[in-house]
């Protein structure tokens, strides 16, 4: 079995929107739309792996977040996706925002974001947790 351990920000706004990362062209298993975050490197935290994804994808010194939890699914045959979630409200961050990674972001409801070309099984778990801990 392999798995792969990766730490995500939810980025998020008042009214429960969401930042979503257009992964169209770094796509790996098809999706459109991705969570800000990356895989997690041997010897890291998953807070640790967190704050140097969100550095070298959005230029952004990441300090208010919160552990939402866990979420494990298949993406492929014997390929497993184990993601640390964490929210983050996003307040004023979105200015300060420099993306490197991507082709663009977008904010959306979790209705919205059910819809979208997701990363296959994996992404629809991390919904389910944001959608329980953004009631």
């Amino acid at each position: 079995m392999n798995i792969r351990r990766v730490a995500l920000a939810i980025f998020y706004t008042k009214d429960k929107r969401i930042l979503l990362q257009n992964r169209e062209s770094m796509s790996r298993f098809g999706e459109k739309w991705g969570f800000f975050g990356g895989g997690i490197e041997k010897g890291e935290t998953p807070e640790e792996a967190l704050k140097r994804e969100i550095k070298e994808e959005l230029s952004y010194e990441l300090h208010d977040y919160k552990f939402a939890g866990k979420a494990f699914a298949e993406v492929i045959p014997n390929h497993y996706v184990e993601a640390y979630i964490f929210l983050s409200p996003l307040n004023d961050k979105l200015k300060h925002f420099e993306q490197k990674e991507g082709d663009g972001m977008g904010l959306f409801t979790i209705k919205e974001a059910e819809k979208l070309k997701l990363m296959p099984g994996i992404d629809k778990e991390i919904l389910k947790v944001i959608k329980e801990k953004l009631k």
